[in-house]
């Protein structure tokens, strides 16, 4: 007895590349551990102790001070391409 293939259609293909393309997004991004809210760039992200990383909506739910605060950049920075002028000799 033959066995049938089974093969990929148009929407498959589509939903396939659209959750990888989503897991490649989220896998990167700043999220804050109370909310679960992905703060948008510019704003300021929060540390406390090792491992609480919170945005600057939750910080006023926590007593203590934070350990350090850090502003959320854009995902291509560092890999963006820059013009370099030479300096004068």
């Amino acid at each position: 007895m033959a066995r049938t293939l089974k093969t990929l259609d148009e929407t498959d293909l589509e939903t396939a590349l659209m959750r990888k393309s989503v897991g490649d997004l989220t896998a990167g991004r700043h999220v804050c551990d109370d909310c679960g809210r992905t703060p948008l760039v510019g704003e300021r992200m929060f540390r406390f102790g090792t491992s609480a990383t919170v945005c600057e909506l939750c910080t006023p739910l926590r007593r203590a001070e934070p350990d350090a605060a850090y502003p959320v950049h854009h995902m291509e920075r560092g890999i963006t391409v820059r013009r370099i002028t030479p300096r004068a000799a």
